[in-house]
């Protein structure tokens, strides 16, 4: 005898009432009529759940709309008109939610909080030192999202979360960040601290991941396989299959830093020796700086840098480079060369079709992303790489801050916590 599964008629409710939120906030503004041949549901139903959506202030009306205007179902396709009254039209509410995204870079920690839109309503970066105490540097960011809450007037019961962009290893679900080389921290609950004091929920993940997260978005659902690498401080990266993250089996993927491009080369923070990290990030750029205006002096960057070698960093490398120094050309042009062949040997690995190079090195000399590719071009297979696209990342300086927020409201999406 045939069986039949019982629908949770709650659990389709609520769905439903998503699709129709989520409709609205990616094509708002719109109709009630448009949005139910979107979300191929009932004018009736979507009529219920708008007034539901209006009651909770999720969503606000924005007047009349025109006549005449033809309805697209999702696909694309005209599916007729609204030939009568100018309907209503409706769009989400800016404030009815905020979210927060913190980067924490190991010399710069980065916020933003955007509204419900997912608009930016503030963003705000600061130096930070050094991360020792690990509860002293906690404190301070707490206070640091505390102010910029209270400067926005924006009240804890508005705040859905905050994601928290952090290098490392970080565990899956708890947030504890298990080893970050970059903080030198081991074994630190970050999530769990931020979450007591600031009394919302806070979710940690990895940097890497944050940025390819927002970096993806930028060109929809275009690509099948995006591998997208930081470069700053630090070197990391993250694959985006579609439009989910790909975290391996435990969470630690995308450690391209760490891997060894030159045997018996300068130690690294994560323990070896050689590590992509230790030749080609900017820490290991403005190291190998510091290094020669110190046994040999006389040079651009020594000028540069006030004659202060501690403030040398990889941003005055690449300007010294520019101004023909050629130590600073030789640390630069070896460090491209490093990056193109460990991101080449990536790609020939998982044969994706985008490469996103991003993060603070690619904000210096165009020539510097170019020297990049040419070197993954002299090492990717053919077949790997034929039909691949390699681009600079379109996100901007707070473009991990933000991932940080998409990897939040990504969570809320999957488990249906939105306050509607």
């Amino acid at each position: 005898m045939r069986s039949y599964t019982k629908v949770d008629k709650l659990k389709l409710a609520q769905t439903n009432k998503y699709n129709v939120f989520n409709c609205i906030v990616q094509k708002g503004p719109i109709n009630r009529a448009a949005i139910a041949k979107w979300t191929d549901l009932s004018l009736p139903t979507v009529m219920t759940i708008t007034g539901e959506l209006l009651e909770k202030n999720a969503i606000r009306s924005i007047g009349k709309g025109e006549i005449n205007r033809s309805l697209q179902n999702k696909n694309g396709m005209i599916t007729g008109s609204n030939t009568g009254k100018p309907p209503e039209m409706l769009q989400v509410n800016p404030d009815f939610c905020y979210t927060i995204g913190v980067d924490l870079g190991r010399t710069t920690v980065r916020i933003v909080i955007n509204d419900a839109a997912f608009q930016q309503k503030i963003c705000y970066k600061e130096a930070m030192g050094d991360p020792f105490p690990e509860d002293d540097f906690i404190s301070r960011i707490i206070k640091l999202i505390q102010k910029l809450m209270k400067s926005q007037r924006i009240r804890k019961n508005q705040i859905l979360g905050a994601g928290i962009a952090m290098p490392g290893l970080i565990e899956n679900g708890s947030g504890r960040v298990i080893v970050s080389p970059d903080f030198g921290w081991n074994n630190v609950s970050l999530q769990d601290q931020l979450r007591k004091a600031l009394l919302f929920p806070v979710m940690v993940k990895n940097s890497n991941h944050a940025l390819a997260l927002n970096e993806s978005a930028f060109e929809g659902d275009n690509y099948r396989v995006s591998f997208c690498v930081n470069l700053g401080y630090g070197i990391g990266a993250a694959l985006i299959v579609g439009s989910d993250l790909y975290t391996g089996a435990w969470g630690a993927d995308g450690e391209l830093g760490h891997s060894v491009m030159v045997k018996n080369g300068p130690l690294c923070k994560c323990g070896n020796s050689g590590c992509l990290e230790s030749v080609a990030s900017g820490e290991a750029i403005a190291r190998q700086a510091a290094a020669i205006v110190a046994h040999h002096g006389g040079s651009k960057i020594l000028e540069l840098c006030d004659g202060d070698i501690s403030k040398i960093d990889a941003s005055m490398v690449f300007r010294a480079a520019e101004g023909g120094d050629e130590g600073s050309r030789k640390i630069i042009s070896a460090a491209a060369e490093y990056i193109g062949i460990g991101v080449s040997t990536a790609v020939n690995i998982m044969d994706p079709d985008r490469v996103i190079l991003s993060g603070g090195l690619m904000k210096n000399d165009p020539r510097f992303f170019e020297n990049i590719r040419s070197h993954m071009e002299e090492h990717i297979m053919y077949h790997s790489g034929r039909k691949l696209e390699v681009a600079i990342g379109k996100g901007g300086e707070y473009s991990t801050a933000h991932g940080a927020c998409r990897a939040l409201l990504n969570t809320f999406w999957t488990e249906q916590k939105l306050p509607i």
